[in-house]
């Protein structure tokens, strides 16, 4: 994980990231909102407290077979076929 610590704001503010918001320092809320860098270049994810969005190629890891241990929800992307574990 990088950390900020001992680092100046003129040298890392570029790669924090931050939404885009009619009110300044709302967050993450219940509706989607589109992710920024430091810069103010705009990246293809929308985000919310329930939900991920992309606008644009999503790429998903390709397995040969399925993963061992899958997580409700976990996506794999099998011999072409795109795969969404479940209960």
């Amino acid at each position: 994980m990088a950390s900020l610590t001992d680092k100046k704001i003129q040298s890392t503010y570029a790669d924090l990231l931050t939404v885009h918001s009619s009110s300044f320092g709302e967050g993450i809320t219940s509706t989607a909102k589109r992710i920024f860098d430091g810069d103010g270049t705009s990246s293809p994810l929308l985000l919310s407290t329930n939900m991920l969005q992309v606008d644009g190629i999503l790429n998903l890891k390709e397995y040969s077979s399925a993963p061992s241990s899958p997580t409700v929800g976990d996506l794999a992307f099998i011999n072409d076929e795109l795969y969404i574990a479940k209960q």
